[in-house]
């Protein structure tokens, strides 16, 4: 049992190892062998195993010369770097059976500077280079010539807070899973041990010292506590600060990195360790006393075979039961992987997103020449049936190409949830209220691209919901609710689009105080014909908050008006359901992706244009009797008995059309910025799903339209905004609407 930590800790390196490829060996992977050799060093000192020492402390110099590509041969390196471990296993192994090594490590110490030209003088202390991450260490210190390895340190550092932030709130909901409070030990481990390498000691020091609080954690020394919670999160805010003050000077921004002051946050961890309690330590459970707790061998079992391995030398507790047919070689495995307790990653592949973005651009080209090939092939009465074969075949390949690569930028929306998990508990928590976060579709897949662009609006209506929707605990408790309020995020996926629903179980939307405020301000002179839908809606024009105070959250007018904006922006929309007194839920419904749209062609003139399937309520051939020119309203149709204005294309964009009257084209009632209006065309040329093209600078104003794309026959057309044709139609009429 003496020597069970060290034996995992040489294991879990060695298998790493074997893992990674020769190639992919960079910062990152080196920083946490780094870590894992600095646990062997501490572990070898407090067994007094010095030659552990000495051969793990080599292994680090040369991991170092490695990463620098200060040796000629990097494969030899490898290969000593791995002639290090085995020889460290087999130091623990005769120390564990004899209780001392008699071998000598001075020849794998001499041989590991040889690859570098390095001398060293034999029988010194100093012949043994000192750990980086050591003090008196200074003597090792490099210049950072390639600023490649602060790039990579940088993206891997703040991809380990992202796991931190996500890892830490998951933590605080189950204090007692040991997995959550490993999965934030880790990110804090490899930014220490790389930062170290790199001699970025204000990153290393901090994360060092929050390291060591979750070691007590770990360690069963220390509670989960809200004190201890906030500290961990403070720590990473203040790390984030401190890398991206780094990225700023790397990227010659100005600024001197490293100006966030951590001594509150240091003495904060010092006040929580003071108020520590000492349990016994859980020691690393042997292989034989795992699979006697799974089971699959009894104590006598075991007993016989620990005898059995005494008499013979060498023989380990795991090839006994083997050899006596009391376990399978797979059991065994599946014990040492407990034992290790490591956790494999899914392998992936970091791709810059300009490189995938070239790509889904270039699918998107082949797309359209697909399109093109498909309209000739039209005209073609006497085609040859193996060259049609031949094509239906590349047809079906391109599309299937078109799905992987659209997928390849699709990510779960699990870490936008689970940012604004955190943003809730630091909201609550500056109210004074409880609130708690419900999450449903985490893995639901959204366009990257899309990311950042949804979460401003969001958090807008997250903010509303804790400021003004969620009670006070003792205004809840009186109403006979929960003290702890509650926010639900669900994401999900309908048609051909991801919808989004933020509700919470709080005070609800106010109808008469939304009324009374739109008539104050002149928006409505009354509430006449106006439905609850309609009422919700007036939220999100500007100035129109009904906040009784302004705090540093919400309540100066605006913010609901920016989320419409930026909703529309991403050809979404919003929808709101409310009922005072008992929440309310807002559904943000977005494309799944910002690449393709699916479309209606359209015809007017010579002109094409596509209007979002989306936006599309019905399409229609008008008779001349649900056909009315109303006093005061204008041109309209009448839909199943509501009167609809219309607008004629043709008078927008200034186009000669075939058909003037309605009765004679085709009317598409179209929905848009709240409602619903009917737009004249000549003709509809079908249903496709359309590459969108930039317009450009120059055309990228224009009301009514929002991009391009390249059809089948070669023409362009252009897609429309419903809620910019409505605005533009308003603007050219001479009647108001």
């Amino acid at each position: 049992m003496e020597y069970a930590l060290l034996i995992n800790l040489l294991n879990g390196i060695a298998s790493e190892f074997m893992i990674l490829g020769k190639d992919d060996i960079d910062v990152p992977s080196a920083g946490k062998f780094f870590n894992q050799l600095d646990n062997v060093i501490k572990e070898a000192e407090t067994l007094k195993i010095g030659q552990i020492t000495e051969v793990a402390r080599a292994s680090i110099h040369i991991l170092e010369k490695i990463i620098l590509d200060a040796m000629d041969d990097k494969e030899a390196g490898l290969s000593l770097f791995e002639k290090g471990i085995s020889l460290m296993q087999e130091i623990t192994e005769r120390y564990e059976n004899t209780g001392t090594y008699q071998g000598n490590v001075r020849e794998f110490i001499e041989t590991v500077f040889s690859p570098t030209g390095e001398e060293i003088a034999k029988g010194t202390e100093e012949t043994v280079p000192p750990c980086p991450q050591e003090e008196g260490a200074a003597e090792e210190k490099f210049q950072i010539e390639d600023e490649s390895l602060l790039k990579d340190f940088i993206t891997e550092a703040l991809e380990y807070i992202e796991q931190i932030e996500i890892n830490i709130l998951n933590l605080e909901q189950n204090s007692e899973d040991k997995n959550y409070i490993n999965a934030v030990f880790r990110p804090f481990h490899s930014i220490k041990g790389v930062a170290g390498f790199l001699n970025l000691e204000g990153i290393r020091d901090l994360s060092h010292n929050l390291e060591d609080l979750l070691d007590k954690v770990r360690s069963d020394e220390l509670p989960v506590t809200p004190q201890l919670i906030d500290i961990v999160l403070d720590g990473a805010d203040a790390l984030k600060t401190m890398i991206g003050q780094l990225k700023d000077n790397l990227e010659g921004k100005g600024g001197e990195p490293f100006e966030v002051d951590t001594t509150g946050i240091e003495s904060r961890i010092k006040q929580i360790e003071e108020h520590r309690f000492v349990e016994e330590v859980p020691k690393v459970k042997k292989v034989g006393e795992i699979l006697m707790d799974d089971g699959i061998i009894t104590e006598d079992v075991l007993e016989e075979s620990l005898k059995i391995a005494q008499v013979s030398p060498g023989k380990k507790i795991g090839e006994a039961l083997i050899s006596e047919g009391k376990i399978t070689p797979k059991q065994l495995s599946q014990a040492l992987r407990k034992q290790a307790d490591r956790i494999t990653d899914t392998a992936t592949i970091r791709v810059d997103i300009g490189k995938l973005d070239d790509l889904i651009d270039m699918v998107g080209e082949l797309v359209i020449t697909q399109s093109m090939i498909q309209e000739a092939l039209k005209n073609q009465l006497n085609t040859d049936r193996n060259l049609m074969r031949n094509i239906s075949q590349f047809f079906r390949i391109t599309s299937e190409l078109q799905r992987v690569s659209t997928g390849l930028r699709m990510i779960p929306i699990k870490q936008t949830f689970q940012r604004i998990s955190r943003l809730v508990r630091d909201l609550a928590k500056d109210a004074g209220k409880l609130v708690a976060v419900e999450m449903q579709g985490e893995e639901t897949e959204i366009d990257r691209n899309m990311v950042d662009e949804i979460y401003n609006p969001i958090v807008h209506m997250i903010r509303n919901s804790v400021d003004h929707g969620i009670e006070m605990p003792g205004e809840r408790v009186k109403l006979g609710k929960p003290e702890q309020g509650l926010i639900r995020l669900k994401a999900y996926h309908r048609g051909g689009n991801i919808i989004i629903e933020i509700s919470d179980d709080g005070r609800g939307l106010g109808k008469e105080k939304i009324l009374e405020k739109a008539i104050k301000n002149g928006i409505i002179n009354s509430a006449d014909s106006l439905t609850d839908q309609d009422i919700f809606r007036l939220i999100f024009l500007p100035g129109l908050s009904t906040a009784k105070a302004v705090t540093d959250v919400s309540g100066r007018g605006v913010g609901m008006d920016v989320v419409k904006q930026a909703v529309e922006k991403l050809r979404g929309k919003i929808e709101i359901e409310s009922l005072y007194g008992n929440g309310t839920t807002f559904m943000v419904s977005f494309p799944l992706t910002m690449a393709i749209i699916d479309g209606i062609i359209l015809k007017v003139g010579t002109e094409y244009y596509i209007l979002p399937t989306m936006a599309i309520r019905q399409m229609l051939r008008p008779s001349r009797d649900i056909y009315n020119n109303i006093i005061g309203k204008g041109e309209t149709i009448n839909v199943m008995g509501q009167l609809l204005p219309l607008v004629k294309l043709y008078d927008l964009f200034h186009i000669k059309p075939e058909c003037r009257d309605p009765w004679e084209g085709i009317v598409a009632v179209v929905d848009g910025d709240g409602r619903s209006k009917c737009l004249l065309v000549d003709k509809i040329i079908g249903k496709a799903e359309v590459v969108i093209k930039s317009l450009g600078d120059g055309l990228k104003n224009i009301k009514g339209v929002s991009a391009g794309a390249i059809l089948g026959d070669g023409n362009v057309g252009l897609i429309l905004d419903p809620e910019g044709l409505f605005e533009l139609s308003e603007e050219r009429s001479t009647i108001p609407m």
